[in-house]
């Protein structure tokens, strides 16, 4: 089981321009540690809890510094105000100045202020995906695009760069519902599952359905198939005492679920997000950390040992990745929390990752 990183430059106690060289220092950190990869999502309008807005120009910072760990984009969001061939060139660019090591999420929009403030309807967000993956695929696979689609509509043009990773650095999609779960595989892509804190019977639903699908389609055309499943865990802090880590991650664990409840219960009620209905009942426990670590996979707050557990458990559930958002709990706690994981963790869970930076 990898063990790797999703932060997104949460500002809790410091500035943007701070965080930015601290998230470079963590990335560095996590690097010599054994973490398998890091990544952070494109975030707009949301400050403190998200501040990177242009994400490819860290990822570009650090990897420079880094010599293994691999760059995730979590994630691409695939709409009119990122032109796929625009993803595709830059996604070709990392992977070159990385030596190979790009991978890339995407996702449709899951926050309504900010498919009002670029023009993007909810309802169309689903179809605006499905044709700018098309498109995606075409710019990695084939030596001239051509797209005639019902949202691009593309001349023949040569797309370059083109990625150093043949036939194409890995694609998956970040996924919150069963519907998403199923489409990633049938288009044979890898699956990032961010279970909305619906529990683990949920993530077990989801996992299975992606699972299914994968299995009962034929991806013989594709150049290169992802079977790949990852679980984003939206808040993780590791102490060497449990008491300790929930005292230190309690207030930045309870603002992401109030964060989320307060995206997700107006988008419920939007075309195409009604599977997340459910959010609202989840309202009465906004105040019980207790209950987010134990009823919710996307909070992961203890000692190694509770680590360790965990992520056997959601191993066994079919999880090949867990991407640990450690974030907004301060420089050196974070620094702390990343060596006690890189020390203690993964050369239980990920022992190979573990020897190679030895």
């Amino acid at each position: 089981m990898r063990v790797g990183l999703l932060q997104e430059g949460d500002l809790t106690g410091t500035t943007v321009a701070d965080r930015y060289h601290q998230l470079i220092d963590e990335v560095v950190l996590a690097d010599k540690l054994g973490f398998s990869t890091w990544g952070t999502s494109e975030q707009h309008f949301s400050p403190p809890s998200f501040s990177v807005s242009a994400p490819e120009v860290l990822y570009a910072a650090i990897a420079a510094q880094t010599r293994d760990i691999k760059f995730r984009t979590m994630a691409s969001v695939l709409l009119s105000w990122n032109h796929p061939i625009l993803v595709a060139e830059r996604l070709a660019t990392l992977d070159i100045v990385s030596n190979g090591r790009a991978e890339i999420c995407t996702a449709r929009s899951n926050n309504v202020q900010t498919m009002e403030a670029f023009g993007v309807n909810p309802k169309d967000t689903r179809a605006q995906w499905e044709d700018s993956m098309d498109v995606l695929m075409k710019a990695f696979t084939e030596d001239y695009l051509e797209h005639d689609g019902p949202v691009w509509r593309i001349p023949r043009r040569e797309i370059l760069p083109r990625p150093v990773t043949r036939p194409h650095p890995p694609i998956s999609v970040a996924a919150s519902s069963e519907q998403s779960h199923e489409n990633a595989g049938r288009r044979g892509i890898g699956v990032i599952t961010f279970e909305n804190y619906f529990g683990f019977d949920y993530l077990q639903q989801c996992l299975d359905t992606y699972r299914k699908t994968f299995d009962s389609t034929d991806h013989r055309g594709l150049a290169a198939p992802n079977d790949y499943r990852g679980l984003y865990v939206a808040t993780a802090y590791c102490a060497e005492d449990r008491d300790e880590a929930r005292r230190v991650a309690r207030k930045i664990a309870l603002d992401y679920f109030e964060f989320i409840l307060g995206l997700y219960i107006p988008l419920a009620d939007q075309p195409g997000y009604t599977y997340l209905e459910e959010i609202k009942a989840l309202v009465s426990h906004r105040d019980d950390l207790d209950w987010l670590c134990d009823w919710s996979p996307s909070v992961m707050i203890g000692d190694p040992d509770d680590f360790i557990t965990r992520i056997r458990k959601l191993e066994a559930m079919g999880v090949d990745e867990v991407l640990l958002r450690i974030d907004g709990v301060g420089h050196e706690n974070i620094k702390r929390s990343l060596e006690l994981i890189g020390h203690e963790v993964i050369p239980v869970v990920d022992p190979a990752s573990a020897e190679r930076v030895r």
